[in-house]
């Protein structure tokens, strides 16, 4: 679980990193890795969405050996609540930051195309690198509650072992 955690936060760094990257090449037109800025966004594109879905599931397999917990050793349900919880807190914000970010990289080709005018493009994506910080700040903080609620569950359940 921890390595997985790790992989992810990892993940998101990069995924921020470069969403940074790419709005900046777009202000000020420059390479990055031999990439222009259609091109740093394709790949920037793909990192961020591979991160944000493994942060996603990485609540569903957890929401998922909780509930399996819960039956296999008899542990109370509000467990269960408590994992639903942390979801209910985590997924508004995390889809709206795809919906963003993704909402922005598509506007780009429009761009590109001269259909979209680029100002609109610059102003979706500081309101998407805003949003994009904050929705970690909650990642983080679901991280943190999901990790102690299963350490709370497995220590309760090894109390009423020691009974």
């Amino acid at each position: 679980m921890y390595i997985f955690m790790i992989l992810i936060y990892l993940l998101t760094g990069f995924s921020f990193i470069f969403f940074f990257l790419t709005g900046i090449q777009g202000y000020f037109e420059f390479y990055v890795i031999n990439a222009n800025h259609a091109t740093f966004g394709f790949f920037t594109a793909i990192i961020y969405l591979f991160t944000e879905v493994l942060v996603m599931f990485f609540f569903v397999g957890t929401g998922i050996s909780i509930k399996d917990y819960i039956k296999e050793k008899g542990v109370s349900t509000e467990f269960h609540k408590k994992s639903l919880a942390i979801k209910r807190k985590l997924y508004p914000p995390t889809l709206a930051n795809v919906f963003l970010v993704m909402t922005v990289f598509i506007i780009g080709g429009g761009v590109d195309t001269g259909s979209i005018p680029g100002w609109i493009h610059g102003v979706l994506f500081l309101f998407a690198l805003y949003h994009f910080a904050t929705t970690i700040r909650t990642q983080h903080t679901c991280f943190k509650d999901n990790t102690a609620l299963i350490l709370e569950m497995t220590n309760t359940d090894q109390s009423r072992a020691a009974e």
